[in-house]
């Protein structure tokens, strides 16, 4: 940046000094944007080159003229720079009217309609943006005429560079339609229009940051490409929910749909397909096969993912509910585009959030469009919130903190405790290193060498290349692997303690169902797990990533007698109905979300048939 003594004398004002400030001390964004600016429109160039060739060619057919329309505008510190744009109009056209397009202008020409409506036009703008004139983010460049007629503050505008898009481009993206049909289009422009472009163009200033730049470049895209369907329906009585994936949604969500549908709402879902689906149709919910890869960072993978929900929500819905990451991002997006309240359910923050660096700041960079919007954001934990709060990701007010999904007790009722010869551990959950499985292998090992009576069972699939990983756990004699079991409940009556070292949680489903089941814990001492465990009194808590603590903590329970352990037992059970029972945490859902009234104004009764387990 220029000192601000070497500014134009006509930036040189109080106005601009505050908009100055700011910038000067956000340098390393200034260069990131810069290199961000070349090289992307380098590459940009070289991809859409024969695109560049087609579109000139159906110009200089189309019409007489040359290829593209060029125009002096003003950039950084007032430099006049020429712009580049394919030519949409027929040649002289500024000799035949206003320098401003007005909607239903008889001078663009049919190719020139073509290239507007997709935006096209700008492609060469590339050039400018490679050679620094222009950014893809940045006010929209004037002719000097307009700019001659900025106030002092508007000048600021001017200490960065002219961009492609902007808030206010975004904002403004039917100006055309505006202005037309006005006896002086000049005027109503400089005296309506463009002060009010300049509040979006002047808050980007004071709020700017190189994220910040991608996401008003994300939001460019997301109007450009997604735009408004006219042809949407009137609100229906129907309710939208989003997961990815059945078996998990009927074993934590099948007391809250059926309340739904209590209140009188019918239920459509969008989720992948799988032999689950099957008993969501039986309760009356109307399927859709929305089928995606959760682990996939493939971004045209997750933009067919937005497209394929906004195409199905062309009905009104009274609400979206959203499970899961993906559904929580593009379904968000969709119902945001669809103007259908949505509440989002953040069941964990993940490894994005937990690892850090650049991943996080991508997932964060992409929840924004979705969380920040929510009707509501539901936690389940206090820790995930605070961080979403920190992140700026939603407003507390919005946020609300439920005890995981609840655990249905009556489904886990109290199972006889086992008098075991041998005391059995159990971890059950995706064997991955997040998990913990690392830390617990030194104690293991340790246990196996000295030839402790305790075996450690592992129930769960792998996930990703942790195979390989676990192999050294199979080389112990104190160890056995069953895989997947769909039969959670008949392992953990086996079992004395279940074990979960994780290192972060949303509020683990497990635990609650082995506490339910009369069980002591062991687990980290994280938000997810600590919040199901009595320290001392229904198991022990540990530092996350400490085998000298977890091997303490099962020594301590190895220690007590086979009377002190079943206490300890009865105790995780009254601990897990007192704070985690379901239908509690569906009465603070439904009331949050509107449909308890409606259920008080019908007669309420719970479903007669009890519902078996499911399995993630």
């Amino acid at each position: 940046m220029l000192s601000f003594e070497k500014l134009p004398e006509n930036m040189q004002n109080e106005s601009v000094r505050e908009y100055y400030d700011i910038l000067s001390k956000r340098k390393s964004g200034l260069v990131c944007k810069r290199i961000f600016d070349f090289f992307v429109a380098f590459i940009f160039l070289i991809i859409l080159s024969p695109l560049l060739l087609v579109i000139s060619i159906a110009i200089a057919v189309d019409s007489k003229g040359g290829v593209f329309f060029k125009q002096k505008r003003v950039t950084t510190y007032g430099k006049i720079f020429t712009i580049y744009k394919f030519r949409t109009m027929v040649s002289d056209a500024e000799r035949l009217g206003s320098q401003i397009t007005v909607a239903g202008d008889n001078r663009v020409t049919k190719v020139g309609k073509v290239l507007r409506k997709f935006h096209l036009d700008e492609i060469p703008q590339l050039f400018n943006v490679l050679t620094g004139d222009m950014s893809f983010v940045g006010t929209r460049p004037e002719v000097p005429k307009y700019v001659d007629a900025y106030t002092d503050e508007m000048m600021a505008t001017l200490l960065l560079p002219a961009g492609i898009t902007s808030l206010a481009s975004i904002k403004y993206k039917d100006e055309n339609s505006l202005i037309s049909g006005a006896d002086d289009v000049d005027f109503v422009y400089i005296n309506k229009i463009l002060p009010d472009k300049m509040k979006y163009n002047l808050a980007a200033i004071k709020k700017f940051s190189f994220f910040s730049d991608m996401g008003i470049m994300f939001k460019t895209f997301f109007s450009v490409f997604f735009k408004d369907d006219p042809t949407a329906s009137a609100e229906t009585n129907r309710v939208l929910v989003i997961a990815e994936d059945a078996r998990s949604l009927i074993l934590t969500r099948k007391e809250l749909l059926e309340a739904i549908q209590n209140s009188g709402y019918g239920i459509d879902v969008f989720i992948p397909e799988d032999s689950h689906c099957d008993t969501l149709r039986e309760m009356g919910i109307n399927v859709t096969d929305v089928s995606f890869n959760r682990r996939s960072t493939n971004p045209f993978a997750d933009l067919k993912l937005l497209r394929k929900y906004l195409s199905l929500t062309k009905i009104r819905y009274s609400f979206a509910v959203t499970y899961s990451v993906k559904p929580n991002i593009y379904g968000g997006m969709a119902m945001r585009k669809r103007k259908i309240p949505y509440y989002i359910n953040i069941t964990g923050t993940g490894s994005a959030f937990y690892k850090g660096g650049l991943l996080k700041k991508i997932i964060t960079f992409l929840y924004k469009p979705s969380s920040r919007h929510a009707s509501g954001v539901f936690f389940e934990n206090s820790e995930d919130r605070d961080s979403f709060v920190k992140a700026r990701l939603c407003k507390i007010e919005k946020t609300h903190v439920f005890s995981g999904a609840g655990i249905n007790t009556e489904m886990f009722e109290p199972a006889e405790y086992p008098r075991n010869n041998i005391t059995k551990f159990l971890f059950i959950g995706r064997l991955m290193e997040e998990k913990g499985i690392e830390d617990l292998y030194p104690v293991i090992k340790k246990y196996s060498e000295n030839h402790i009576p305790a075996d450690f069972e592992f129930l769960g699939d792998f996930e990703d290349e942790y195979k390989a990983s676990f192999e050294k756990f199979l080389k112990l004699d104190n160890v056995i692997y069953h895989g997947y079991k769909s039969n959670i409940k008949d392992y953990i009556g086996a079992s004395n303690c279940l074990i979960l070292p994780s290192y972060h949680e949303g509020m683990a489903n497990v635990l609650l169902e082995a506490g339910a089941l009369c069980r002591p814990l062991i687990v980290s001492n994280i938000a997810g797990c600590r919040e199901a465990v009595v320290d001392g009194e229904t198991g022990y808590l540990f530092t996350v990533k400490n085998s000298a603590e977890i091997e303490k903590a099962f020594d301590r329970f190895m220690s007590l007698s086979f009377e002190e352990q079943k206490e300890m037992g009865l105790r995780s059970r009254e601990h897990i109905v007192k704070n985690f029972e379901r239908k509690n945490v569906v009465e603070k859902a439904i009331t949050v979300m509107g449909v308890k009234n409606r259920i008080d104004k019908r007669e309420y009764s719970s479903p007669a048939v009890e519902p078996q387990p499911v399995r993630a």
